[in-house]
């Protein structure tokens, strides 16, 4: 029978898995031995006998552990805290469920941005009754996003935009030309991705972590951007440097930066972003919701028959 140990605790509610989350895989697999782990110390013990595992957490070291291993399963989208094996013998699979709600977070942040409720709030804590304070505002459907780091989670973020009228681009580093048929984005190239910057109302940031990404959009970039545009980071707080925002904000033509990730996590107390008027930060927060846990086991559910 195949082993499968799963160690999915966080402090975060929305991604502390329990027991009862993975009954529809017990059911639909009823000849997995599932076993769940309380604690790292406990996983890890587990190793000798898994043949499959599920967890938050994995270190390159412990590949050595688990002779029988052939994949590493993780709710996670990035390959921050989840390592792939460098020997090839265990396959890492990582999320892929996180589009719809990344889209309806962005979505959210930049209504926020594009209805001027900020100002909105400003004046009901004023108690004043500005009927024209938004009169300059505009349809989204008349506007232009610009998406860095066009992968799956951009893909659903383009459809979603698209839907509702905007024009969209896409930036990544395989495909550079010619247009999606998926979701009609206009892929950019790197030779006009600052071009682009200079024409979006809204500039998306998607990119992954690591070394290559880190500092993608530079002081250049950002100052390339469409005066009174909107930045957001839904991807990895490295690949835009605190630094480099607040003087977007303070000197360059950025009119607001929607902020769900930050370079360094927790954000400090007291880094200058908390209370600057132009930024919205959320705790890395955009895939909190209450059908998170249901998405991942629907999706291992979905992959785990390959390694049975």
């Amino acid at each position: 029978m195949t082993s499968l140990h799963i160690l999915l605790k966080s402090p975060n509610p929305g991604f502390d898995f329990e027991e009862d989350d993975f009954a529809p895989l017990r059911s639909a697999k009823p000849n997995l031995d599932i076993v769940f782990h309380e604690s790292q110390a406990s996983f890890i013990e587990g190793l000798t006998r898994a043949d499959i595992v599920d967890c938050w957490q994995f270190k390159p070291e412990w590949f050595d552990l688990a002779p029988h291993l052939k994949a590493v399963f993780t709710p996670a989208a990035g390959k921050d805290w989840v390592a792939e094996d460098a020997t090839g013998r265990v396959r890492t699979i990582f999320g892929t469920f996180h589009g719809p709600m990344i889209a309806e977070s962005l979505l959210g942040t930049m209504l926020y941005f594009n209805r001027m409720m900020p100002r909105i709030l400003e004046n009901q804590k004023l108690h004043v009754w500005d009927s024209g304070l938004q009169a300059s505002g505009r349809l989204l459907a008349n506007q232009r996003a610009v998406i860095v780091g066009y992968g799956s989670i951009g893909k659903v973020c383009a459809k979603q935009l698209a839907g509702l009228g905007m024009e969209v681009a896409g930036y990544q580093r395989k495909i550079q030309e010619g247009i999606d048929p998926e979701t009609g984005t206009t892929y950019i190239t790197d030779r006009t991705l600052m071009e682009e910057l200079g024409l979006a109302d809204h500039v998306i940031v998607l990119l992954p972590g690591g070394d290559e990404t880190r500092g993608f959009m530079t002081r250049e970039k950002l100052g390339a951007m469409k005066p009174g545009s909107i930045l957001y980071n839904f991807g990895r707080g490295t690949t835009t440097l605190t630094d480099d925002v607040l003087w977007a904000l303070d000197h360059g033509p950025v009119a607001g930066a929607g902020l769900d990730v930050t370079e360094v996590e927790p954000l400090p107390a007291t880094s200058p972003l908390w209370d600057h008027p132009k930024v919205l930060v959320m705790p890395h927060s955009s895939c909190v919701y209450q059908e998170y846990r249901a998405m991942h086991v629907a999706e291992l559910t979905e992959k785990i028959g390959a390694f049975l």
